[in-house]
């Protein structure tokens, strides 16, 4: 049986869902560095960004019943991979003890031209 959640506090999913249980799995959308007023953050700096893409991640396996050792894979998409170590870094921050299975893909350009990352995941519920 499938759950669709509706996360709070984001900007609304239009035409898609932003996280979907399907049994023990919870099927997460690429996350991009928007604040809930759905308006791109640190333009031009991929930290703060990249922090902003955990949070709402954070957020969204959160609010469905989770937290963050949940995740056992993420998949982010850079728009350099100039940026991986930083990217580690900041993920380092929301995952200390724990590394879900990780793929970093380098794209050519993300939906809005403002964006430097998006991340994607998969959570597990015993």
């Amino acid at each position: 049986m499938k759950k669709i959640f509706q996360i709070k506090n984001m900007p609304p999913a239009v035409g898609y869902s932003r996280a979907i249980r399907a049994g023990k799995f919870l099927f997460i959308c690429a996350q991009v560095p928007e604040n809930e007023k759905g308006e791109t953050v640190g333009e031009g700096n991929f930290e703060v960004q990249a922090k902003q893409v955990f949070e709402n991640l954070k957020k969204v396996v959160t609010q469905s019943g989770g937290n963050l050792k949940n995740i056992v894979e993420i998949t982010a998409f850079l728009t350099d991979m100039n940026n991986v170590d930083k990217f580690r870094e900041v993920r380092r921050k929301y995952f200390e003890d724990y590394w879900p299975v990780c793929t970093i893909v380098e794209v050519s350009r993300l939906i809005s031209e403002k964006w430097m990352i998006a991340v994607k995941a998969i959570a597990y519920f015993e």
